[in-house]
């Protein structure tokens, strides 16, 4: 039961953080006037946390599909 959980969350996790690249903004750009923009870029640590944030959020989620995934597979044993 333990390595379906812990391939879950692992799973999720690394599924996460590279979803998290793509997903977190790492820069912001506002209008400054006529065709003119500022670009602003944010420091490490405001990006790092929302994107740790977006994985352990999907690890999570990860760890509950690996539950669901043992609760089937040993309903399937059981049965038989």
């Amino acid at each position: 039961m333990v390595t379906f959980i812990e391939k879950g969350f692992l799973y999720g996790f690394i599924l996460g953080l590279s979803l998290g690249f793509f997903i977190v903004p790492y820069k912001e750009v506002s209008p400054m006037g006529e065709g003119v923009t500022e670009t602003t870029y944010l420091n490490l640590v405001d990006f790092i946390i929302p994107l740790i944030r977006v994985g352990v959020i999907t690890a999570v989620i990860g760890g509950l599909v690996g539950f669901f995934f043992y609760r089937k597979k040993i309903r399937a044993c059981n049965s038989k």
